[in-house]
């Protein structure tokens, strides 16, 4: 080949690997795929520009919701060098209908409350959009904490008729207090104590868009531009924001792109 490329593929099975020199024919919807190539200065996922490291490493994530075949162009001096498509595979996300339930439990009430949320939300996009010159995204990925994996990635409620958002991580259950370790070398990004809808949220940086955050904490151990290593304590388990019950939420996410983090 004239251009070789390796590629670590995250599938969407708990705790599974699979390394290629190869791009992969296929990929389930929320994959990660992290690359390394020594001949691109230039690659396109979809007609987007990636930034590629000066090492080599780039990254990118394939969305919950991508049906097409993604296509990938690598290209050198204005010239492309090699083209490849990697098809989806579609998954069975579970679909949950409750009725019946509280107003105030499907919609917020209170222009107050409205305001708040619009105002984090806000916030929590621009944090999504930083782009740190980091390559800890290509170090291995560990478990936050230990417990019961009580939501997955993917699913969905449907509330009193009302289409929720898609989980976009997945739920640890553990008790309140159990310590929470950040998954991978990172920068702190945000870090806070009462957010609306996630209690207490740490969201680090692992580079090129990559971040990981944890939700519903009791405590949150870290500050903003901190650095922290993978299997450091960062916070604690808790049930702060819109929770029912002690676990962690945990994501990872390419920009605004989430993935199944249960790898």
């Amino acid at each position: 080949m004239i251009l070789i490329i390796r590629f670590l593929l995250i599938y969407l099975s708990f705790n599974y690997h699979t390394f290629a020199l190869d791009l992969p024919e296929t990929a389930p919807q929320g994959s990660l795929i992290i690359g390394e190539s020594s001949t691109a200065d230039m690659i396109l996922v979809d007609g987007e520009s990636i930034k590629i490291s000066p090492d080599g490493f780039y990254v990118f994530a394939i969305s919950r919701e991508q049906v097409e075949p993604v296509n990938v162009t690598f290209i050198r001096s204005n010239e492309i060098i090699n083209l490849e498509q990697i098809f989806v595979e579609e998954q069975d996300f579970d679909i949950q209908r409750i009725d019946g339930l509280p107003e105030q439990m499907v919609t917020p009430l209170g222009d107050d409350i409205i305001k708040r949320i619009i105002t984090e939300n806000n916030f929590i996009k621009d944090v999504k959009k930083i782009d740190l010159d980091l390559t800890f995204f290509k170090e291995k990925f560990v478990m936050p904490t230990d417990g019961i994996i009580s939501g997955v990635f993917g699913s969905q409620r449907i509330l009193n008729g009302i289409a929720k958002s898609p989980h976009r991580g997945i739920d640890i259950a553990a008790e309140k207090g159990s310590r929470v370790i950040a998954c991978n070398d990172g920068i702190v990004i945000h870090a806070e104590n009462d957010l609306y809808y996630t209690g207490g949220t740490i969201i680090l940086d692992h580079g090129h868009g990559v971040k990981s955050i944890y939700a519903h904490l009791s405590s949150v151990d870290v500050v903003l531009n901190q650095q922290v290593s993978r299997n450091e304590i960062i916070g604690k388990v808790g049930s702060t924001g819109r929770s029912t019950g002690p676990h962690l939420h945990w994501g990872v996410m390419v920009f605004d792109t989430y993935v199944d983090p249960l790898l």
